[in-house]
This record gives C-alpha cells, sequence and structure tokens, in this order.
C-alpha cells in the first residue's frame, strides 16, 4: 500500500544569502560587496512561531525582506507551501503573497496618511476587486478585520493621524489579516510602543495565532518579546545562524557566547552558569 504524500511545510529558506554592492572607495580602487547573509536555513511549520534575533546589522531584518520577496536573494531559496517565492512572477506571485503578509515596525511611517483606514486595510485585495457588490464585500471583511483588532467599524472612516501608536500597529494587523495568511511576518511590531501598549499589541497577536493558526516569523532585537511569543529561536550573528533551537533551550543552556550575551542584556534574566552554556 503506497504512502500518502507528506504536506511541505508552511516556510522553508534554504542556504539563503545576500551580497549588496558598495560604492568603490576610489577609482582603483572597487569595494568588495557586504555579505548581509550568509546560508541561512530553516523551517517554519503551520501554526508555530519562530524569533529571528540578533543586534543591529546581523541581518534580521534583510530575512524578513527576503522571506517576503521584497528583495532577491545572491543564493538560496525561499519556499512557501513548498513553492519558491523567488522563481514566482506577476500575478501567481499576488496570489501567493495572500498567504504571507508582513507587520512593519513603525506603525507612523508604514500607513500612507493619505489614505482612510478603509483604504489602507484593504490594499492587500484591491487589486482582485471587479465590481461594486465586490467593494461592499470588501468594506464588511475590512470591518471584521478591524473588529479583530479591537477597533470599531467606524474607524474605517478615518485617517491614521486620528490613533495612537498602539491603534495604528493594529490596524496595520487587521491590514495583514485581511487576506486570511498563514503567516505573518513582523519586524520589530512593537519596538516603537510605549511599554504599556506592547503588553496589549502582543497580547492580540498570540490570540489571532490561537483564534486563526497563524504562523509569525518574529524579527526581534528584545528577546524578552520572543521568549513570550515563540516556539523556537534562530540567533543571527553578522548574516550567519549561529545558534536555532527551542526557545526554552536556548533560554536555559544557551550554547554560543553570543547568545548568551544577548541574554544577558534582558533586565532580570538569570546569567547560566558556564556549566550550563557549556555545549
Amino acid at each position: 500500500m503506497s504512502e500518502m504524500p507528506t504536506a511541505a511545510p508552511l516556510l522553508q529558506v534554504r542556504h539563503l544569502g545576500r551580497r549588496f554592492a558598495l560604492p568603490r572607495a576610489g577609482l582603483w580602487q572597487p569595494a568588495d560587496p557586504l555579505q548581509a547573509l550568509t546560508d541561512v536555513s530553516f523551517t517554519l511549520q503551520a501554526g508555530k512561531s519562530l524569533g529571528v534575533v540578533g543586534e543591529s546589522g546581523s541581518g534580521k531584518s534583510t530575512l524578513a525582506r527576503l522571506v517576503m520577496a521584497l528583495d532577491t536573494p545572491t543564493e538560496g531559496q525561499v519556499l512557501f507551501k513548498g513553492v519558491d517565492v523567488h522563481q514566482t512572477h506577476g500575478q501567481a506571485l499576488r496570489q501567493l503573497r495572500r498567504g504571507f503578509q508582513m507587520v512593519f515596525q513603525d506603525p507612523y511611517g508604514s500607513l500612507d496618511p493619505r489614505q482612510k483606514v478603509l483604504a489602507i486595510v484593504t490594499e492587500p485585495i484591491q487589486t482582485l476587486l471587479k465590481s461594486a457588490d465586490g467593494r461592499s464585500e470588501l468594506r464588511d471583511r475590512a470591518a471584521q478585520a478591524l473588529n479583530e483588532v479591537g477597533l470599531k467599524t467606524a474607524d474605517l472612516d478615518k485617517y491614521p493621524h486620528e490613533f495612537s501608536g498602539g491603534q495604528r500597529q493594529r490596524i496595520a494587523i487587521a491590514r495583514a489579516l485581511i487576506t486570511r495568511p498563514a503567516l505573518i511576518v513582523a519586524d520589530e511590531p512593537v519596538s516603537a510602543l510605549d511599554v504599556s501598549v506592547q503588553a496589549q499589541v502582543l497580547n492580540l497577536m498570540m490570540d489571532l495565532q490561537e483564534r486563526y493558526s497563524l504562523s509569525y516569523l518574529l524579527v526581534s532585537h528584545d528577546l524578552a518579546v520572543v521568549n513570550l511569543m515563540c516556539d523556537d529561536v534562530l540567533v543571527l550573528q553578522s548574516g550567519r545562524v549561529i545558534e536555532h533551537s527551542p526557545a526554552q533551550l536556548i533560554f536555559q543552556h544557551p550554547e554560543h557566547p553570543y547568545t548568551r550575551k544577548l541574554l544577558a542584556a534582558i533586565p532580570g534574566q538569570p546569567t547560566p552558569s558556564s556549566e550550563e552554556a557549556s555545549p
């Protein structure tokens, strides 16, 4: 009896690399390219969360942009449900994008101040509408998305400047939810918010994950946030993966000195002993 085919993981990143050309140092001195990512590989299963951590310049945001197909890798693959996003183009890529959306760091810069919330939230699927009936249905979906993030239907007719930072990030999350994605890439989603508001937004994200079986690729320099949100942790240093383990192991028994350094920066986090930290 033949075995049933196994479904592809939600997200697979295989040997991903990205180099950036730099300006020439002089007429006869071409600059060496900047290697932002080198041989990065991981798998993210449906309904799970992976935290990507590291200092500024470690390659976290570059990785997020490559996963979202907002940039092109120098080498390697990004597979979403088995489909290489960087070998998919046009309408096929637009349809594939409905399955993965992004929440950016700055809730002030990521929302167009000239647009009302209705246009902002429905932007990911505007190109799929063909009729007036479709636009009416879209408003209903936008209202539902706002309600799911704790905002009101009446907010659809307001502009971003009428909201607080936390409310703007809720609007950004509603925009990501509108296509019913399986994966949300969140690049420092709470770092620009007040501490009192951060917990509210993180709790919202966890509630939505449980409700819709969402997967998160969470980019953050804040390991306390990652510890709260993520099943697994990937540690980047200078564009390379130096540690990749379940979150519990990372926080209790970090193997790499760089990981221990990051953990030591968390207020109230006990420093692992040399015995605990040894491989």
